[in-house]
This record gives structure tokens, sequence and C-alpha cells, in this order.
């Protein structure tokens, strides 16, 4: 007697790798480097002086966190490139313009927060913290990493300084001393009248005498 037999047969694909089931965070937070020490005689600065300070401080910050967020997002477009590299040449093509778009970004972005670093650096020492952009060279202090090396800006803001010492903020005259007001000095008060009718004999004939009156004994 024959038996039909039925293979079942699995059309499951084995060239592609199976999906990772610990995929990790997709979308990491940036780091932020920790906050930087009150520079120098912050807290002899008047209300104008800290709240220029504080908007320098959030502009350093918020441009480090900008550089941090776009080297971030082109390091992620880096590696789709890589991804796509063996796939289809347009697509390979289209994901380097877009890594190509985000590393200029992101030099931008490291741009800002070098010049921001510089400004709030030299704001410790400087008269005018912007004249410190026209002599130094804002392209040599971040690295590939987008790191900023303040050490570095901070020895070329000296070695300025005494290449060009017109640039160093002056010392603040000390504060005008207000002489204290004195009574004798103020206006005085006027004597009121004399009341003849209620007044010493004498005084009444010196008066008239004033007139050329002698009055009847």
């Amino acid at each position: 007697m024959y038996t039909e037999r039925h293979w079942l047969f699995d059309l499951a694909r084995f060239d592609e790798d199976p999906p990772d089931d610990n995929p990790g965070n997709p979308d990491p937070e940036p780091d932020v480097p920790d906050p930087e020490p009150e520079p120098e005689g912050a807290d002899q600065l008047g209300d104008k002086g800290k709240q220029a300070l504080e908007r320098m401080k959030a502009e350093r910050a918020k441009a480090r966190r900008e550089a941090a967020e776009a080297k971030r997002l082109a390091d992620e477009l880096a590696a789709k490139v890589a991804e796509f590299e063996d796939r289809d040449k347009s697509e390979t093509e289209k994901a380097a313009q877009r890594a190509e778009k985000a590393e200029q970004r992101a030099v931008k972005a490291t741009q800002r927060a070098v010049k921001a670093e510089v400004r709030a650096l030299a704001a410790e020492a400087f008269a005018d913290p912007e004249d410190a952009h026209a002599f130094l060279d804002l392209t040599s202090y971040a690295g590939d990493d987008g790191e900023i090396d303040l050490d570095s800006i901070r020895s070329d803001l000296d070695d300025l300084l005494e290449r060009k010492p017109h640039l160093r903020k002056q010392a603040d005259p000390p504060p005008k001393k207000t002489p204290k007001p004195d009574p004798s000095q103020g206006p005085r008060k006027e004597p009121e009248p004399t009341n003849y009718r209620t007044a010493d004999h004498s005084a009444f004939e010196a008066e008239l005498a004033k007139y050329g009156v002698r009055p009847r004994q």
C-alpha cells in the first residue's frame, strides 16, 4: 500500500541577521560637561555685571549642548553610511549627503561653543571680551571628538594680554566719598518779627531811632 508523504519546508530567510533583543537606548542624551566654577572677581560685580555674566554662562551652556547634539547626529549618520555601503548605491549617496550636512552642522555648533568659551574666559581680564576673537584662531581649540581645550584658551588669552596690555580690563576706580551734610551750611530760619506791644521799651526805642523818631519823655 502506497502512503503519500507530505513534506513541510521552512521558507524563512536566513541571509539576514536576527534582530537584536536588546538594542539599547537608540537616542542617548549627549554628554554635557559639568558647569565651570565662577570666574575670579564674580562676587565683586555689580548688578549689570552679574547679569552679563549669567548671560554668558547661559550662552556657553547652550552652545555646548548644541555642539554635543550636532556631534551625536553626525556620528549616527556616519554609521548609517557604513550600513548602506552594501545596499543600493542611491541610498548610500543619500546617506552620505545627509552625513556631510550633519558634519557641517556639527562643525558650526562646535565653533559657536568655542566662541562662547573664549568670550566667557576673556571676560575675567579683558575690557571687551569680543576683542579676543580678533586675535585667536578659534578653529584650533576643538578636537575631532568635539572636546574643547580650555587650558589652551586660557594660555593663549594670557599670552595675548602680555603682547597687547591695552586690551586688559582696567581696575575700577574707588568710589567717590560723599561729604556729610553740614547743618550750619543749610538754610537758616529767619527770625520772627518783633511784637513791639510786648517787647522791651529799649528795643522799641531802638527801632524808632532807625527812622529818626525819638519818643517823648
